[in-house]
Formats: structure tokens, sequence, C-alpha cells
């Protein structure tokens, strides 16, 4: 029932006020907006404004420049961005402005702060940074021209994402408890090898950790050269001469496996490992090296040893069967022949061939009529003798092989007095997870699902700001899950399912149904409810640190209830 002089105003807010209020505690617009060039007394809505437009839009529902101006059309515009903000503000020509001005204030020092100066960083003591890259494929024809005078190129190279037919630009991140405190964006033909040391240098400029954890890309004597005085961590390449000898070395003295179990902190059915410890030179230096084995084998490992074997038993029935069309007069022929046979097909590796001489006996008859006189009636017994093999499968090498296959070795340069245990050197490269977990949700399709913009510049800004949502997202989920870990609350219940480590996208979907009411009285009074928030959305809000009433500009709201 409406009341007399009483207005109801309903806008829906879904999750854009808890992104908006991260982005404010992060200083997003305030740090863009001190680096960026703009005139405060003639523009309606800062740079770092529309850029945290930007971000809210990206982690709540993903749309291109022009349709973002629609997407805050129902929604209480003012209570997530200020006073005298609108809607209308964030048209496409505003928001393409703004990433100009943001490619143009060097987006990579922006992102630095920010992200460094995040409550989350400074409450870190950063040991080990886990780096790594990954490609982004594009759709779209990128005029080589277009880049020329570009800080960086869309172009064709080493695909990730198995498209070498797209180009492609690529994203470097450095992680540290699942958030990405360092970031980079990268032409798409940029080598792994060339990238870590000075991408390192310029990190260092700002944080110097402890020790660094690589991709094996990482391994070149130049990088080592480099890192001749810092340490590292890094997974050995598989073409070097020195990781086949070392796992030679490992498998030749069972006896030297040290169990060490799982090196997972929260999965159930984690792997467990073995490893071997040594010491040996690369490059002339001397390094620390672990054979690391596992019982589970990379897919494509799996399937290329499924293919050597099955490859291997197609050969063997083919060199059987010809030799087993040939027979021979005399025994002794058959076993010159066996043995030669042996000879030209000693390599075998997955299989079991067993060769043996038998005699085989057939009875034919004699051409013409035969003599009545003959008893066997122009029957006569033929002898020859024939080779025939016996093949099974050798199930102890190619568990051998899958042993080898499932085995990888670590280097690095950290000294006994900070890692005595080779099993550290392994906890610590397995966190490197971290960054292929950061990867996975940046390439999620609801996340980025494309480019809509064309020019080099607002590319390599909207990149930037794909980042930041990166660092918003990984915020949310690693204070979420550090709550659950602090009230010992094994499983979060959303949406009827029970999740034990809640993603940020996941807990977003809580606040679907969220919506601002503001109620206007007859008196002047103005009072403003939030609406759709469950007891699961307050609780995710207290692990984010987030209270209530503080969760929207200029309204005061209650304290928290759900409904």
């Amino acid at each position: 029932m409406q009341l007399p002089g009483v207005t109801v105003e309903v806008h829906k807010l879904e999750a854009a006020p808890l992104v908006a209020y991260l982005c404010r505690e992060l200083r997003v617009a305030e740090i863009i907006d001190a680096h960026v060039t703009w005139d405060r007394h003639r523009t309606e809505v800062s740079p770092g404004t529309a850029i945290t437009a930007l971000l809210v839009n990206l982690l709540v529902r993903r749309e291109p420049l022009y349709q973002i101006e629609w997407f805050f059309r129902d929604m209480d515009v003012e209570a997530l961005f200020g006073n005298g903000i609108e809607a209308g503000h964030f048209n496409d020509d505003r928001l393409a402005r703004a990433l100009d001005k943001f490619a143009d204030a060097d987006p990579w020092r922006i992102y630095h702060e920010i992200a460094l100066g995040s409550p989350d960083a400074c409450s870190l003591v950063l040991d080990v940074i886990r780096l790594d890259t990954t490609s982004f494929s594009v759709q779209g024809s990128y005029d080589p021209a277009d880049f020329e005078d570009a800080p960086f190129r869309i172009t064709r190279g080493y695909s990730k994402d198995l498209r070498p037919d797209l180009k492609q630009f690529l994203f470097g991140l450095g992680s540290y408890g699942g958030l990405p405190l360092f970031a980079d964006v990268m032409s798409g033909n940029q080598s792994d090898k060339t990238w870590y040391g000075p991408w390192t240098e310029r990190i260092t400029e700002l944080l110097s950790p402890e020790a660094w954890n690589y991709h094996s890309a990482f391994v070149t004597e130049e990088n080592l050269n480099t890192y001749e005085k810092r340490w590292f961590i890094s997974r050995m390449p598989e073409t070097y001469r020195l990781c086949e000898a070392l796992k030679d070395r490992a498998f030749a003295d069972e006896s030297r496996w040290i169990e060490v179990g799982s090196v997972a902190q929260e999965e159930k059915e984690a792997a467990r490992y073995r490893i071997q410890g040594f010491e040996d030179e690369l490059y002339g230096r001397t390094y620390r090296f672990v054979v690391v084995e596992s019982p589970a084998l990379d897919q494509r490992k799996a399937k290329r040893l499924e293919k050597l074997v099955a490859e291997e038993a197609q050969a063997i029935e083919k060199a059987v069967a010809q030799q087993e069309r040939l027979s021979y007069h005399c025994e002794a022929d058959a076993k010159v022949a066996l043995e030669d046979w042996r000879r030209r097909h000693n390599r075998w590796g997955f299989h079991h061939v067993t060769g043996q001489v038998v005699q085989e006996r057939t009875v034919k008859r004699r051409v013409g009529r035969p003599r009545k006189t003959d008893p066997d009636q122009g029957n006569v017994e033929v002898v020859r003798w024939r080779v025939t093999f016996t093949v099974e499968p050798d199930t102890e090498a190619i568990e051998q092989r899958r042993r080898r296959d499932s085995t990888f070795v670590l280097i690095s340069n950290v000294p006994r007095t900070r890692r005595a245990d080779d099993a550290e050197l392994l906890r610590d490269y397995k966190g490197q997870i971290e960054v292929e977990n950061l990867f996975r949700a940046l390439k999620q399709p609801y996340f980025v699902h494309g480019i809509f913009v064309k020019t080099p510049k607002r590319v390599l800004a909207l990149a930037y700001v794909f980042l930041l949502g990166l660092l918003v997202y990984a915020i949310i989920q690693h204070r979420v899950r550090q709550g659950m870990r602090q009230d010992q609350q094994t499983a979060l219940a959303i949406a009827g399912a029970k999740f034990r480590s809640p993603t940020t996208r996941t807990l977003l979907k809580e606040f679907d149904g969220l919506t601002h009411v503001i109620v206007r009285l007859p008196d002047g009074t103005v009072t403003h409810h939030l609406q759709g928030l469950t007891e699961t959305g307050i609780q995710i809000l207290r692990w984010i640190r987030i209270r209530t009433d503080n969760l929207l500009m200029g309204a005061s709201l209650p304290p928290a209830e759900s409904g």
C-alpha cells in the first residue's frame, strides 16, 4: 500500500557496492588521478572514477565500453561513486578518453603503487615471489603500423592458449599468498627467457623479496649470471642434459629417495612426493638440485607415453608379421634368421618379444596320377621351419618410464642456512600454483571474454584494468578463505551448494539479489535499506572487512540485517 507523500525508490546493486568499496580502500581513483593529466575544473568525472566504473562492471557483469552506461542505468550510481555522478557520465567516449590518459601515465607504476599499497600487501612478509607468464589471444587484424610507437605489440608468438593462428599479447604475474602484487603487460612475441631478468630488475626497484620462484624458462646462462647474488628457485628445463643425468643418478639408487608426503595445505587428495637432493655445476657455478618424483603424471606426458607404447606395438606387429611369413628348409637356417631378426630389432623398450623356431609338417599331393603300387597314393609329407613370436607388454619398463616422466628437477641457489631441507625448496616451488590459479581466473569468459577496443594505447590500458580487476578479485578470495580458516569453517553454503574454497565469482553471486531501497517521508526524512542481503552475504562482508553501514557512499544504513 502506497502511503500519501511517501516515495520509495528501488535500485539494484548486485555486488557493485562491494567492488566499489574495495576500490576506495585501495585508493584506485585517487592514485590514478594523481598520475594522469586532466583538468579538475572542467571534468565531470575524473579518469580514476571512470576506471573504477570499469572495474565494477568487470567484476559484476562484463560489458563492452558502449554498454557500460546502460549497465549502471538502474543502479544508485551516487551511492557507488559519490554525489553528482550519473550513469550517463560513463559513456563510451569518456571511458575511452580515461583509458588513453591511463595508458599515457605509466600504468605499470600505477598498478604497483595500488597493489603494494594495499592493506593485504602491507601485512605480508614477502619471502618467495612466484612469477610466470601467459598469453592472451585476440580477434581482429591489429595492423602492425599502428604499433610502431606503442610500448607493446599485439602480434603472433608462442601461444600458451594453443591458438597460433591468432595474434596475442602477454600477461606476466608475480604472486605472493595468492595476491598478484606484481604484474606486467608485454608484446605477443616476448620470450620468457629474456623477460624474467629485466622485469625482476624493475620490481627490485620497488621491493626486494627474499627469493624468487620461476618457471623453467628462467634457466638460461644470462639469467643465472644476473642472479649470482640473488636467491631463486626454478624448475630445470627438460632440454638440459644435466636434467637427465640427475634423474639417472636418482633412479640408480632407490635407497636415497626421501618421502616428503603432500606439500599442499588445502587439498584433501593432494599428490605425495619423493625427493633426492644433489649438488652439481651448471655454467661454472655450483647449485642445489632436487629431483622430485610425483605419483601424478602430467596429462600431456601420459598421452605421449601411451602413444609411444602403442606405436611400438604397431612396429613390432609389422616386423613380426614380415618374419612369420617366411619358412625355411632346415632348422639351422630358421635359427640363423631368428638371430638376425633379433639383431635388427633390439630396440624395443616397452615390450617383451620372445622368438622361437617351430617345425611345421604338411602333406601335399604330387603332380600327376599316383602309381598303383604307391602306398601313399601320391601324398608326400613336407617339413618346413618357421620363426614365431610371443609379444607381451613390459609392465616394469612402462612403469619405470612413467615414473621417470613424472619426475622433474628443481634448481636453486638458496643457501642451506635459509632452506636447510630440500623439501622446503619443493614446498616453495609448488606455491607456483598460486600464479596458475590467478591466470585461470583472469581467463574466465565472464572476466575477460574479449578486447572491445582497437587502438594500442587503449588495449594496453584495458589490459591493466583487467589486472586491477584481478587484484580486487584475489583480495576478496584471499580474505574470505583466510576468514574461514580463522573461524574454522570448513565450507560455505552458497546457492544450495557447499564450497570448501569458494572463488570470488561464486562469492559475488551471493549478492545478485541485493537492492538499495530509499524511502522519502513527507517531513523530508530519508531512510536507506539494503534488501536481499543474506546471512551468508553478511558473513562474507565481515570476512572482507566491510561494515554494511559503510557499504554505500552518502547513505546512512542500519546495522547488518538480512532480508
